[in-house]
């Protein structure tokens, strides 16, 4: 009969190749921990005294005459043993985890490897040498079988060398100091446990002893706490708190660590749940945790490179076995960024209400424990609120719902009705502090605006359109077909610091072309011509409809030239209005009667020889202003209005809303 012919190299070439450092060094980590597996089946529960691994390793930057050799003395291959690493797939250690592809990796990874090994023989010691290569057909040659001496203990030896360019060589790395790091990081269960070898490690010119040398990095370790769960069945969850140099070769600091049958099948980072970078009195300890359990030995890849199940399932170990363990270890430093955490938010609620849908701890509840994203926290909080109104909107429209099919009485429908107008009522008031803190940030802003204008005339940074303008009277320029540049006014604007009434009004008009103010915004001669001295024109469409006129002049101005007199630059531009000549920014013709009602603003520091001007007029009833009442003409006033006034009436016209909100008084840029 004829039999299938196995293709190793074939098989070999299908296997993963590395990704990373650590997947390359996997080859060179399967016979380190076939040397711990022969050591503690040789000594059991004496391993840890008797038991020995030597592994060295030489590598460099290019890569070039990389080589390790792995010796330990366990059992060696004796005849069970050399039965099992003839035959591929063997079950030889299945018990422990072992897949028969160890030796598979082995040829995947290394050009040439050299074994020596030293086994019993009944009653005496024996000794067999050969090269083990990729091959279809003879994969053992210049084999050797001998007595050994007298003398000599059973032993294994194996010596590695020649990368394969099959992405080994590229990944495989180059420095001394990460091949020691991934050792930590790699053997770290097996080190901390109670059934290791002592394992030398000689890499270049520095030796580290295993597992004593793990002492130094780890200052806390609890012992494996059993944690019974209904969809993975009992695992075992360490906690430590190490030096930082443990997670030095790793993306990131704190670390979960997934074990097989002893060997790190994935290490998960945790750095976001916790939110803490370092911790500790020098700040220098990482926290990482070791997790086994049959579950895991039972779902891990024949490579023990990657589990069988989605990584999707990893997270939600964490999430649902692990977090309250490691919380409880991590109580002090997380306590310390939860006091954190609990300012952002006390932050992001003082300036977004909307947020705010129930005390602080009710907030921090909704949040990952470590996260101090400004940004992030505040989208946590805005999809919480949205779902809560969801859920409320739900409520209403199934009660209604039952009403309508007569399943509900009308008792259910007037609690649910109540409960969903407490619901809105509450969102009502959140949205309006916002807006109140809106308001608040655009008067501090113009105070310390009005400030610099004042201090230093020449510093025309603080004048220019795009400062002041744009809290006050926003434009929008449009560059069109032909290149040329047309302004416009934009939809909104703050001119409530004027007068309330001015809040919906729309912008509709300057007493100077837009196409010729368009002109000045690249202007150093003019550059504040777009607010200051030009009269601005809005509308409030009723009847009778309104018109309000605002004219800015510039903080601190005293001349003025005898054509700028600002009463008779509004009556001229109001007599324009009347005539119906002019256009609105949408070059529509602006069509007034004669019930329209004008009310018109002048934003001036009341002095020289303004203050000359309409040393006549009306005072207003503060004593600080002042009114002009025409007697013919049109309809309407005019009222001048101090800048120190204007900011000072708008935050008293503010401060029960900034009472309500519980706002601060204080400015927004205070230090």
């Amino acid at each position: 009969m004829t039999s299938l012919r196995p293709n190793l190299i074939k098989r070999i070439d299908r296997l993963p190749k590395p990704t990373s450092a650590a997947a390359a060094l996997q080859p060179l980590f399967e016979a380190v921990s076939n040397a711990i597996h022969s050591t503690q089946t040789r000594f059991l529960d004496s391993v840890q005294a008797q038991g020995r691994v030597v592994v060295t390793i030489s590598t460099n930057r290019k890569k070039n005459g990389v080589w390790a050799t792995v010796e330990d003395n366990g059992l060696g291959l004796d005849a069970r043993n050399w039965d099992a690493f003839t035959t591929t797939d063997t079950d030889n250690k299945l018990s422990i985890g072992g897949k028969g592809v160890g030796r598979l990796l082995w040829l995947d990874c290394f050009e040439h490897i050299q074994i020596t090994t030293v086994y019993r023989d009944g009653e005496k010691l024996s000794r067999r040498k050969f090269i083990f290569r990729l091959a279809n057909d003879e994969q053992i040659t210049d084999y050797q079988s001998e007595a050994a001496p007298l003398t000599s203990d059973t032993s294994f030896h194996v010596r590695f060398s020649g990368l394969r360019d099959n992405g080994y060589r590229a990944k495989f790395p180059g420095r001394d100091s990460f091949i020691f790091q991934h050792i930590t990081s790699h053997f770290l269960p097996t080190f901390i446990g109670n059934h290791c070898p002592i394992i030398d490690v000689h890499i270049g010119d520095e030796t580290q002893h295993y597992p004593a040398d793990i002492d130094k990095i780890v200052y806390r370790k609890e012992t494996p706490v059993e944690l019974n769960t209904p969809g993975y069945g009992k695992l075992y969850l360490t906690l430590m708190e190490c030096d930082k140099v443990a997670s030095s070769d790793l993306k990131g600091s704190h670390f979960v660590h997934f074990i097989a049958h002893d060997r790190t099948v994935h290490s998960q980072c945790i750095d976001g749940k916790l939110g803490l970078k370092y911790f500790g009195p020098n700040c220098d300890r990482v926290f990482h945790a070791i997790l086994t359990g049959e579950y895991l030995d039972n779902n891990v890849n024949q490579e023990r490179t990657a589990f069988m199940f989605e990584d999707v399932v990893l997270e939600r170990i964490i999430n649902d076995v692990c977090t309250d363990m490691i919380e409880a270890f991590l109580a002090e430093p997380l306590a310390r960024l939860s006091g954190e955490q609990r300012e952002i938010i006390g932050q992001i609620t003082q300036s977004y209400p909307s947020v705010a849908f129930g005390d602080t701890n009710e907030l921090q509840a909704k949040l990952p424990s470590g996260e101090l994203s400004s940004d992030a926290i505040y989208g946590h909080l805005s999809r919480e609120r949205f779902r809560r109104d969801q859920r409320q909107a739900e409520k209403i429209r199934s009660v209604l719902t039952r009403l309508k099919d007569g399943e509900a009485t009308v008792e259910a429908f007037s609690t649910a009705i109540a409960d969903a107008g407490k619901a809105i009522e509450d969102a009502e008031q959140r949205s309006l502090a916002e807006y109140i803190i809106r308001r608040k940030v655009v008067l501090d802003f113009i105070e310390i605006l009005l400030q610099k204008v004042r201090d230093d005339n020449r510093d025309s940074a603080y004048q220019r359109e795009d400062v002041l303008h744009s809290f006050i009277c926003p434009l929008r320029i449009n560059t069109l077909t032909d290149g040329s540049r047309k302004v416009e006014p934009a939809t909104s604007h703050d001119l409530w610091i004027v007068d309330e009434r001015l809040t919906f009004a729309q912008y509709f008009s300057s007493d100077e072309e837009f196409n010729k103010l368009s002109e000045a915004i690249d202007s150093n001669e003019r550059p504040d011509v777009l607010i200051f001295d030009y009269v601005h024109g809005l509308r409030q469409v009723e009847e009778p409809s309104k018109v309000l006129l605002v004219e800015f002049k510039r903080p601190g101005r005293t001349a003025y030239a005898d054509d700028e007199n600002p009463q008779l630059q509004v009556e001229r531009y109001v007599r324009r209005l009347q005539t119906g000549g002019m256009s609105d920014v949408k070059g529509r013709p602006i069509k007034l009667d004669d019930r329209t009602v004008f009310y018109c603003f002048i934003v001036a520091d009341i002095v020289g020889k303004l203050d000359e001007w309409t040393y006549s007029w009306q005072r207003t009833a503060d004593g600080r202003g002042r009114v002009y009442q025409p007697q013919d003409g049109f309809r309407g006033s005019i009222e001048l209005v101090g800048w120190d006034a204007l900011l000072s009436d708008a935050r008293g016209r503010n401060q029960a809303f900034f009472d309500k909100a519980g706002i601060s008084g204080e400015s927004y840029f205070s230090a």
